[in-house]
């Protein structure tokens, strides 16, 4: 059988959450790249961005693509992105994936909170507690130690403005009418033990207003399902 050149094959999109360096899709991108051109994204730097500048940096980098080629797959915040994405340009995508993601953020105290808390980033003792919080969160999801590692390796990147820049956009972004106008084919993947989204309540809610929506759901994961050993997005596209 003739192999695929790596330029002949479609591309799949890699939209990262609030981290925003495309960093943590690095467990799934092996399986993917035998059929995908895969290209993990990293968010515009700095605070002064809009959602639509986001979109429009995507829709420059896309602007090539065959129509209707392109998977696009999402997590968390990302998904935000992606929906965005998929309504401005509705005749480029292929597929849609969304890992642990929503149309809205619904707990609006946490958002208010996490907006707060984030200058206490700038300090060494504020990054320390984060670290520790977060590294016991993960032992607990089952994400192996040297995941935990690499996690805390990739967030040291994070751009402190552009972060807190993007929380604003959680709590700005609302989508819930907009997506009843999506037609592609959308896979919904969901955490049970999620403790940052309520994942499942959110999948199931999008799965009814999207048309060719399919929900599959993760019982023992947590929000870190890209580095839950066993998941491969690879399975869903």
């Amino acid at each position: 059988m003739k192999e695929t050149k790596p330029e002949d094959k479609p591309l799949a999109l890699l939209l990262p959450g609030l981290d925003g360096t495309g960093g943590l899709f690095y467990r799934q991108i092996e399986a993917l790249a035998k059929r995908y051109r895969v290209t993990p994204w990293a968010y515009a730097r700095g605070g002064d961005f809009t959602l639509s500048d986001l979109i429009r940096d995507l829709g420059c980098e896309t602007a090539g693509e065959e129509p209707h080629s392109i998977l696009v797959i999402a997590e968390s915040f990302g998904g935000l992105v992606a929906l965005k994405y998929l309504l401005q340009y509705p005749d480029r995508v292929r597929r849609l994936v969304l890992v642990n993601s929503f149309p809205h953020f619904r707990r609006r105290l946490r958002i208010c909170m996490a907006r707060t808390l984030v200058g206490f980033l700038r300090f060494t003792f504020g990054r320390w507690i984060k670290d520790f919080v977060v590294d016991q969160a993960l032992q607990r999801e089952g994400i192996l130690a040297e995941d935990r590692q690499r996690y805390q390796e990739v967030v040291r990147q994070v751009d402190l403005p552009a972060y807190r820049r993007r929380l604003q956009l959680v709590q700005e972004t609302d989508l819930r009418l907009q997506i009843e106008t999506i037609t592609v084919t959308t896979v919904l993947l969901a955490a049970g033990r999620d403790k940052l989204v309520p994942s499942v309540a959110e999948a199931h809610f999008m799965a009814t207003r999207i048309a060719h929506a399919q929900v599959h759901e993760f019982p023992d994961a947590g929000h870190a399902l890209l580095l839950t050993p066993g998941v491969s997005l690879a399975d869903y596209v």
